[in-house]
């Protein structure tokens, strides 16, 4: 699944969102649905109930979000046995006035591609991750890891979750990454930056990077929401030249 969107750096706000759901097909499905809508609900209400908006206060409705939709998920999970042991990652980005603003729970990805580059904006909550920054394991051997889909925590199985934030500013041109671990397993931040190069329009570096992942066997599903951003003299620019 994908989403692709090109977006003005100034439009406030847009949100990108990516839950990847595990406890079975239509368990995982489920706590990834309950997930996106309970979040995006929780922050269209804040946007409209705060008329000042400080780092500290949108990071503070990011974690609301995701505890608001943590306990749903739990609750459900806990409730109806044919869903027991539910959850769903989370990675959202939140972007306002040329910055993002990101928070996660689990191993799904942000990147942020600049002028070809891709860089990994988050840090998997995961067990092999914990021993990278151990120092136990380098990144190539984690990548390699047959226990590189072991995550240390999920929304739903849990009454709480900590969730990590991460903010970037933003500069013309940027594409932000979104992505589920189907893709991120399977094709590196060179080739990452790559496909984004050569990919003009979201929709082209969604179909790419799919493709990509596919290409390499991805045995899981895979999941990516793009989006190219564009700084106001840029949106001026095209304006003067009629596009």
């Amino acid at each position: 699944m994908s989403a692709p969107t090109l977006v003005s750096v100034h439009t406030a706000p847009f949100i990108l969102i990516v839950a990847d759901g595990v406890g079975g097909a239509a368990s995982g499905a489920l706590a990834s649905s309950i997930a996106t809508e309970t979040i995006l609900g929780e922050l269209h209400r804040w946007w409209h109930k705060v008329p000042k908006r400080t780092p500290e206060s949108i990071e503070a409705a990011l974690k609301r979000g995701i505890d608001i939709a943590n306990k749903a998920i739990y609750s459900k999970a806990t409730t109806s046995p044919e869903h027991h042991g539910m959850g769903t990652t989370t990675t959202l980005a939140l972007v306002l006035d040329g910055e993002a603003f990101i928070a996660q729970v689990g191993d799904s990805r942000a990147y942020l591609v600049r002028k070809g580059a891709a860089k990994q904006l988050t840090k998997d909550q995961s067990f092999v991750q914990r021993l990278i920054d151990a120092g136990r394991m380098t990144q190539k051997e984690a990548a390699q890891s047959e226990h590189r889909n072991i995550i240390l925590q999920a929304l739903g199985p849990e009454e709480k979750v900590v969730t990590d934030f991460y903010r970037v500013k933003l500069e013309n041109n940027d594409c932000l990454v979104l992505c589920s671990d189907g893709l991120s397993n399977q094709v590196s931040p060179e080739d990452i930056g790559r496909i984004v190069r050569g990919a003009g329009r979201p929709m082209e570096i969604c179909e790419a990077l799919v493709e990509e992942a596919m290409h390499t066997g991805a045995p899981d599903n895979i999941t990516v929401v793009t989006a190219r951003l564009r700084a106001p003299e840029a949106d001026l620019a095209n304006a003067k030249n009629g596009r």
